[in-house]
Order: C-alpha cells, then sequence, then structure tokens
C-alpha cells in the first residue's frame, strides 16, 4: 500500500532500508526490517526511536555537525563559534548523501590536493588549547590511504600562529609534529584491518599530556581499539596555538602528511579528558547515526 500522509508526515510500512526519492518531513517514520527497529526522521536524518533522552553531547565545547557541512568552502559549528573554512590551494568537495555514511553529509579530497585544509581560526592562544591543557577530540573520517610513513597525517591538528612548525597533527596512523625539532609522542601506530579505514577516532589527555590516549572504532565493530597511549606532550612545543585544522597544516609547503579521505563529523573537548562513559556516548549516538 502507498505510505500514508498524516499531518504532513509520512508513515511508511515495513521497509528493508531508507525510503529515498520521497520528500519527509520531521516527524516521518518506517519499520526497518533489516534492523528490526522503528525510525524516525527528525528533518535532517533517520534514527531509530528510542525511550531514552535525545543525545544532546553537552561535553563538547566545539562540535561540527555533518548537517553544518554547506560548501567545499565552510563547515558551520553547531556549537563553539568557529567555522571550519578552506584554505591553501586545490579543492574539497561535499557529498549531500553519502551512502558510506548512512546518507549523511561528507567533506573530503577530490584527488590529491597537495596544500588544501580547513581551519577553524580564533587568531588568539588559548581559545582551543594553549600547550598545557587537557584536551580531548573525536572525529568521524574515512581514510583511504596513509601518507606519512612512520608517522601520522593530518586528520586532526593542533595548529601553531599561522605555521606548520610546531603545529601537533592526530591520526589513527600515529602523531606528528611539523619542523623535526618538535618529536612525536607516538609515532606511528598501526590500526586494524585495510584502507579504506572508516569510523571514529578518539584522542583524549590530561594537562601536559598526561594519561595521553588514542583509540580507533572502525565501522562493524564491537569495542574499541586502543591505538597508543602517552604520559608527555612533544619536546618542545610551546603556546600560541590558536587553531584547528583538518586535512593539511596551515601553511604546508610539502604533500607528505595530508590526510586523504573525508570527514563527517567532528567533536572538540577543551580543558577537559573526556571519562570512558563519555566516549561511549558519543560513540553510541555516531554508531547510530552513520549506521557503523
Amino acid at each position: 500500500m502507498s505510505p500514508l500522509i498524516v499531518g504532513g508526515r509520512t508513515i511508511f510500512g515495513a521497509l528493508s532500508s531508507q525510503p529515498t526519492g520521497i520528500t519527509t518531513t520531521a516527524g516521518s517514520e518506517y519499520y526497518d526490517t533489516t534492523q528490526n527497529k522503528e525510525y524516525l526522521y527528525n528533518g535532517t536524518g533517520w534514527f531509530a526511536k528510542t525511550t531514552e533522552a535525545p543525545f544532546n553531547g553537552d561535553e563538547a565545547t566545539h562540535w561540527w555537525k555533518s548537517e553544518g557541512i554547506t560548501s567545499a568552502t565552510t563547515w558551520t559549528a553547531e556549537r563553539g563559534g568557529y567555522n571550519f573554512t578552506a584554505g591553501g590551494s586545490g579543492t574539497l568537495t561535499v557529498n549531500t548523501s553519502d551512502g558510506s555514511f548512512n546518507n549523511q553529509q561528507t567533506i573530503g579530497q577530490s584527488g590529491v590536493d597537495q596544500y588544501r585544509y580547513m581551519l577553524a581560526d580564533s587568531g588568539s592562544n588559548g581559545t582551543f588549547w594553549n600547550a598545557s591543557q587537557a584536551w580531548s577530540v573525536i572525529v568521524v573520517f574515512e581514510k583511504t590511504t596513509h601518507i606519512g610513513g612512520t608517522w601520522g597525517d593530518s586528520l586532526f591538528n593542533q595548529q601553531w600562529n599561522g605555521q606548520p612548525d610546531g603545529s601537533w597533527s592526530i591520526d589513527i596512523e600515529g602523531d606528528h609534529t611539523w619542523g623535526g625539532s618538535y618529536g612525536e609522542v607516538v609515532g606511528n601506530t598501526t590500526p586494524p584491518g585495510s584502507y579504506p579505514q572508516r569510523g571514529i577516532m578518539c584522542a583524549r589527555m590530561g594537562a601536559s599530556g598526561a594519561s595521553g590516549e588514542l583509540s580507533y572504532w572502525s565501522d562493524g565493530a564491537t569495542s574499541w581499539y586502543q591505538l597508543a597511549t602517552w604520559s608527555s606532550l612533544p619536546s618542545g612545543i610551546s603556546n600560541s596555538y590558536d587553531a584547528l585544522g583538518l586535512f593539511n597544516f596551515e601553511g604546508a609547503t610539502h604533500t607528505g602528511h595530508r590526510f586523504n579521505g573525508k570527514y563527517a563529523e567532528v567533536a572538540y573537548f577543551k580543558d577537559l579528558r573526556i571519562t570512558d562513559s563519555t566516549r561511549n556516548d558519543w560513540k553510541n549516538y555516531l554508531v547510530e547515526k552513520f549506521a557503523f
């Protein structure tokens, strides 16, 4: 039978997958026979009905949701007030319905855009991190290849004063500080599985690098995979960290550590090493949202 329209909402019957090709409004619903769950449309995507309170991610001080990817040059912040904007040479591409991410929006590279990056730039040290505070980040991504050899790529960067020297990147393959004189706390790690790698990266640490941990929830996983731990900061880094970066270092002069892939969501936690409980709350929300 045809779907019912009730008060502008579309009431579908039992379906084996999300309905497509039909305009839906918030409050539309269907029963998924593959997942054995009832799904509700909230205006931007389908979510399983639950008796739990809606996820609001209160712990994050800065949050860029997939719904905020408005163009190939701008990712509007859901929380925190600083948008990611594109810089450097090359182009990025937006997928408004990415089948690898439950038909949510993603932003990624188009070809090998050597020096393209996205930056949430405050211009003020300590807005995000001051080289001594605790911090955590959760990134939903797909990485297609590894570029950086025995160091990590630029999946997520603490950007130093508008230049690559002293900036610190974190990736599922490890970390890297540009310039050769700052060192790494992890160096190289080995994520499980093969490329492309798709899932959730979580990096978290206490003040001055204490209790640092890098972990990864891959698409289809049943537990977090701990990639590395650390207890101190890279050597020689100082303050003037005024921005967060994606894809590459601002001011990069070679292509050796660019991130090759795409992003769907980023949450940042200023001055906070998130707990296991918080990490798992975010994981549950993101696994549901992106159908990992």
